[in-house]
């Protein structure tokens, strides 16, 4: 028998191979092209160099030494903005399935609620958003993360009669993300710091705080059976799970300066809740907290005069303070050394 050389024409079945290639490219496409698009259309900013980010740097309320590039550019994490909402039938059976529970009972969670709507906010998509813009009880509000000062702010996003959308500057200053309002023309925008609560370039202005908890998941829906949550986006879904900061909690590492560290022995990274009084802020570890209240995860404090309950967990560490009525007070969560070097002058009072 001879030897035959077998060609493989479009008609005999090189056509399967094309159409697979054509399958193929389109999926690469499909899966690389929003990627490569992000990397060529980014906002300012160099990763090095702060002038680079383009926003206004006057009238610096910070140490110049402790604003540092910390982002390649501008808003690198995708901020959420308008975000769908799970509503109670919904959330349920997004936590009734056996595997990949949208949210356990040992998820911490930011907690909010105003006029009478409630509505959560998992830290386990704050790891990736970072930013939420969102509207609730009528009122635009930011809810914002930043694990490596483990701080938590919300606060109202109307600034002078405006509602604003609030994007990542880029730049950490004394520790923590500054933000800043997107403006139709970009360049020469002030920056925040949720860390202060006002702005730290150009004339002076504050942001409203919004009453929250930082709480477990657990804690929160017994409390707020009724409670909506805001829905994962597919787009990130795998990567929520994945961002868990934990590790950064339990080593001595620090990413980003500071002017100043506390010089009182403690843990730089003590997870602190501060209350603020007319007296000045009311700081406490939340660990202490923990370790000093009763069988009933509960401790009561006397602050400014006031009795407060302090509610408690560990797995996960949290605490909410209440009045002697029940209500939720206003607090921070923030961890102690980046706290300090934004308010020097302050100290942690003792639960005993």
């Amino acid at each position: 028998m001879s030897d035959q050389t077998v060609r493989l024409t479009f008609k005999s079945g090189g056509w399967v191979l094309v159409l697979l290639g054509i399958v193929i490219l389109a999926i690469f496409t499909w899966a690389v092209a929003p990627a490569v698009l992000r990397l060529g259309n980014h906002g300012p900013g160099d990763g090095t160099n702060v002038s680079s980010y383009e926003f206004d740097l006057s009238d610096l309320q910070l140490a110049e030494d402790s604003l540092v590039a910390v982002m390649q550019h501008r808003d690198m994490s995708p901020v959420l903005t308008n975000p769908n909402i799970l509503f109670v039938e919904e959330l349920t059976l997004k936590n009734s399935v056996k595997r990949n529970k949208f949210l356990v009972s040992g998820d911490l969670v930011v907690g909010v609620e105003i006029n009478g709507e409630v509505r959560t906010y998992p830290l386990h998509m704050l790891n990736v958003h970072e930013i939420i813009n969102d509207t609730l009880g009528g009122v635009p509000i930011l809810i914002y993360w930043n694990w490596p000062s483990g701080h938590v702010g919300v606060y109202e996003r109307t600034l002078a009669g405006e509602v604003e959308t609030f994007g990542l500057s880029g730049l950490s200053g004394n520790g923590s993300m500054l933000i800043y309002a997107n403006t139709e023309t970009v360049g020469g925008e002030q920056l925040f710091s949720p860390m202060l609560g006002h702005s730290i370039t150009g004339d002076r202005v504050d942001l409203k705080p919004i009453t929250h908890e930082v709480v477990s998941w657990r804690n929160w829906l017994t409390k707020h059976p009724e409670t909506t949550s805001i829905a994962p986006n597919e787009q990130f879904k795998k990567r929520y799970r994945k961002g868990d900061p934990r590790q950064y909690f339990l080593n001595d590492t620090i990413y980003f300066p500071v002017t100043e560290m506390p010089a009182d022995g403690r843990n730089p990274k003590t997870h602190v809740i501060v209350l603020k009084t007319i007296a000045g802020d009311v700081i406490y570890s939340i660990q202490e907290l923990v370790d000093n209240a009763g069988e009933t995860g509960e401790i009561e404090c006397v602050v400014a005069g006031e009795p407060i309950t302090f509610t408690v967990g560990t797995a996960p560490l949290f605490a909410v303070a209440r009045d002697a009525s029940g209500n939720t007070i206003p607090t921070q969560r923030a961890l102690w050394f980046v706290w300090y070097a934004n308010h020097p002058n302050s100290k942690i009072t003792s639960p005993n």
